[in-house]
């Protein structure tokens, strides 16, 4: 991974450049880049070494990639983006599963989705967020996602001998506060300034979570 590293940081500061000038089919190819290069980093490690891990990351991460397509039109078309939550959600299932492969059922698990649902819960009341167009379905999800950033968290602190547990710990918590972020620009504060930490937060934990499953499974 530490030869993506450099290409993917500059891919995604041409991408956040592109949604920052709003050039729309320039900023989704990017952004189906970024997430379609740590597909193809999970694919070839999947060949080299199968892994049931590296097989739900793989596809995981193609249904985020799915995902990736339908939430360029978060404002633009309510049932599109409500196929990228259901997309992002199934690929939450994947990561579930893998990081339950991973590593036993620990009760830190617990409490932490309930912190993380209790931060959502919190942001979601006091911004007054309208979330009605698109639930069930993103009540769902943010179980989903608050459920693999838990499970991450858990597999680094209770796994700590585990290789890549810290950067899946990382990767998922980044992930989790990506979205908490979006919710706040979509829904509360319409600022470039938290598109953009959005997206640094969501790359970012999503290239970790591909390090940290190449190096655990």
């Amino acid at each position: 991974m530490r030869f993506v590293l450099i290409p993917f940081a500059i891919c995604l500061l041409l991408y956040i450049r592109q949604e920052n000038q709003y050039r729309f089919r320039a900023a989704t190819a990017l952004k189906l880049l970024l997430t379609m290069t740590l597909t193809v980093c999970l694919t070839v490690a999947l060949v080299r070494d199968f892994s049931p891990v590296l097989l739900l990351a793989a596809v995981g991460m193609l249904l985020c990639a799915g995902g990736d397509f339908f939430l360029q039109y978060i404002r633009l078309d309510a049932a599109k983006f409500t196929k990228g939550i259901l997309l992002f959600g199934l690929g939450q299932m994947c990561n579930i599963t893998a990081l339950s492969l991973l590593a036993p059922f620990h009760w830190c698990a617990a409490a932490l989705l309930a912190a993380l649902l209790a931060l959502a819960v919190v942001l979601k009341t006091a911004g007054r967020w309208d979330t009605s167009v698109n639930d069930p379905w993103l009540t769902i999800y943010t179980v989903l996602v608050a459920a693999t950033a838990a499970k991450s968290l858990s597999v680094a602190i209770t796994c700590a001998g585990l290789s890549g547990g810290g950067l899946l710990g990382l990767g998922g918590a980044l992930f989790f506060l990506s979205d908490m972020v979006l919710g706040i620009w979509n829904y509360q504060k319409n600022h470039i300034l938290l598109a953009d930490l959005n997206w640094l937060l969501y790359f970012a934990g999503q290239f970790l979570l591909c390090a940290g499953y190449i190096a655990a499974a």
